[in-house]
């Protein structure tokens, strides 16, 4: 199934928005929430050499670095796996950089394709802002029902 798809996304969570296959369906939009387990930056403290000019510790930090960098890509190969079998369309949209990261992540498999229609801007929302958000870009107006008459 190629369905467009979009997905919010920071560092903490991500929000992968499916709109139905037919614009004028009465199907729901499927909205899924994974969240990240990156650590949140914590003070990495360094060993003091002995001698007065000596080394002052550096590895702790490039240790926190990669670790941090493990934990991203992580993420965005669970993100991946959750949008691989159905996602033809892609918006990725959200208020960090890690759009990019994730553009990047799906740049990088060689069995998975899907056309990357946008990398966009946007503030913390709500879903259903972030479903409304996607509609627009794809320009597929949620169905319209008529009140129920008695």
């Amino acid at each position: 199934m190629n369905k467009q798809t979009g997905i919010w996304i920071d560092l903490r969570n991500a929000y992968i928005i499916q709109l139905p296959l037919a614009i004028y369906s009465n199907e729901d939009v499927e909205v899924m929430h994974l969240t990240s387990e990156i650590e949140e930056t914590a003070a990495t403290g360094g060993t003091r050499s002995k001698s007065p000019w000596g080394p002052q510790g550096g590895d702790v930090k490039r240790t926190a670095q990669e670790r941090r960098h493990h934990e991203e890509k992580h993420f965005f190969e669970k993100v991946i796996a959750e949008i691989r079998p159905y996602a033809s369309e892609l918006v990725i949209f959200g208020p960090s950089e890690a759009k990019h990261g994730l553009a990047n992540a799906i740049g990088e498999h060689k069995d998975f394709h899907p056309t990357i229609m946008g990398i966009e801007s946007a503030d913390q929302m709500t879903q259903h802002q972030m479903v409304a958000w996607v509609r627009t870009f794809f320009n597929h107006p949620a169905p319209r029902q008529l009140p129920k008459r008695n």
